[in-house]
């Protein structure tokens, strides 16, 4: 499939039956976000809402709100999914450059843009601040290098010309760094609306000499085709809905507003410049993607990320695990993992291993015969295999996530691993029907699931 833009991956979902179209006007202020937050608290149909209170464009959210759909996006299959990936994230292809001959439309600084007015930017929770951009793929040249960083970062509408942009990763971190330390202006493009596959790329972590767009090339194993910015001197995805262009002033003032962040709680940072918008172009009847930060669809972005670098990683140094979830509603930050070993020794590096890993903050261990995908099993094995005097390790001072509002400075945290394995081999057989059993009765159980 090549990639194209966020259209075709709505019509794959209208024709599979996978989208909810909603035609009753909603306003971005809270209305919307309602209706995701809702829907994204279990696994739900993607959302087009066709009618924006006080604006023109559709807004479209829930988009990866599923495994399966995030599977889709990336072109793998969900059983393989953290074995193939990485494999196809070593294969990159350059992006291409093309001309978008698709019409559009162009707002310029002083001739009609207002982006309060322009873009229907949610407002997700209470006490935000004010709009939120949460689906922007920004990009900027490294000065030294010429390469492109690209990110996904939050953006605060801040006026008609202005928005707030928090920078606290890398590339493009350490790229305004790069220009604030020469006292240059950094010029900036952001995109809404894109191939879900160049959104994902947008949160893989990448060397700063690698342009992610090529890391997305090669997982679809096709090249992303670019277009030159109109505006700004930047390379960008091409079939974007819509463009943001301007530059951060690096002696123009930083501050932060107020988001309801993917930890569920409000979070504010410090020092997050100012982009000076000095352009906004429209494709013809543009949709504007929406995510909601505290949703299932983020966990499931944060369970790939995080997934990514954590689970390969454990399987490879520990042979004995046969299976790693991460706990869905923890932001990756809550781990369990099964192992067929009875060895204390390497179950205890396991869960050590488990805990160097920043996004990681709590890890349970449980054995082969424990479920992992039913928490119901998991907690019923911490009430009958785990004692907290015996099968505990906490470690103090690690680093931690920055959106973890209860670390401390340099988001240091402390972490806790519990071993609920069997403590010894004799005694500690779970209770089973036997297999032969089992698969009798499965074309009964098949029958009265379907309602028959």
């Amino acid at each position: 499939m090549a990639i194209s833009g966020i259209r075709s991956f709505i019509e794959t979902l209208r024709i599979q039956g996978d989208l909810l179209s909603i035609s009753a006007p909603l306003d971005p202020k809270y209305e919307i976000s309602a209706v995701l937050s809702e829907l994204g608290k279990k696994d739900a149909p993607a959302i087009l809402f066709e009618k924006v209170k006080g604006y023109q464009l559709p807004v479209v959210g829930n988009l990866l709100g599923t495994r399966r759909r995030l599977s889709l996006a990336l072109g793998i299959d969900p059983e393989k999914l953290f074995d193939e990936f990485p494999k196809r994230m070593e294969k990159k292809l350059p992006p291409v450059l093309i001309r978008d001959a698709s019409s559009r439309k162009v707002f310029k600084k002083g001739r009609g843009m207002d982006l309060t007015k322009l873009l229907p930017a949610l407002i997700h929770y209470a006490k935000d601040s004010g709009p939120y951009i949460t689906s922007g793929f920004s990009s900027g040249r490294n000065p030294e290098t010429g390469v492109i960083g690209r990110g996904l970062h939050r953006m605060e509408v801040r006026g008609k010309d202005r928005l707030g942009i928090s920078l606290l990763n890398p590339p493009l971190s350490e790229i305004y760094g790069k220009y604030k330390k020469k006292r240059q202006k950094m010029e900036i493009a952001t995109m809404i609306g894109l191939d879900p596959l160049i959104f994902i790329a947008a949160i893989l972590k990448a060397p700063l000499e690698v342009d992610k767009l090529s890391i997305a090339g090669g997982i679809r194993g096709k090249a992303v085709p670019i277009v030159r910015a109109g505006n700004v001197d930047l390379e960008i995805p091409a079939f974007a809905e819509i463009v943001i262009e301007g530059f951060i002033d690096p002696e123009g003032k930083e501050e932060d507003g107020i988001l309801g962040e993917s930890s569920g709680y409000y979070m504010g940072f410090s020092k997050s410049p100012e982009i000076q918008v000095t352009a906004v172009t429209f494709r013809e009847n543009a949709i504007y993607h929406a995510i909601v930060p505290w949703s299932l669809e983020v966990d499931n972005l944060l369970y790939l990320v995080h997934g990514l670098d954590f689970i390969p990683k454990m399987k490879r140094e520990i042979p004995s695990i046969r299976g790693i979830r991460l706990i869905p509603g923890t932001f990756g930050a809550h781990a369990v993992m099964n192992l067929d070993t009875e060895n204390r020794g390497e179950i205890r590096r396991a869960l050590s291993l488990a805990l160097s890993f920043t996004n990681i903050k709590k890890v349970i261990a449980v054995n082969t015969d424990v479920n992992i995908q039913d928490d119901r099993e998991v907690e019923w094995a911490m009430a009958t295999r785990f004692q907290a005097d015996k099968d505990l390790i906490i470690v103090t001072n690690l680093r931690g996530q920055p959106i973890d509002p209860s670390s401390g400075d340099g988001f240091l945290t402390a972490k806790m691993g519990l071993d609920a394995t069997k403590p010894q081999p004799g005694g500690f057989e779970k209770v089973e029907v036997p297999e032969e059993v089992k698969k009798r009765i499965t074309p009964v159980l098949q029958k009265l699931t379907k309602g028959g």
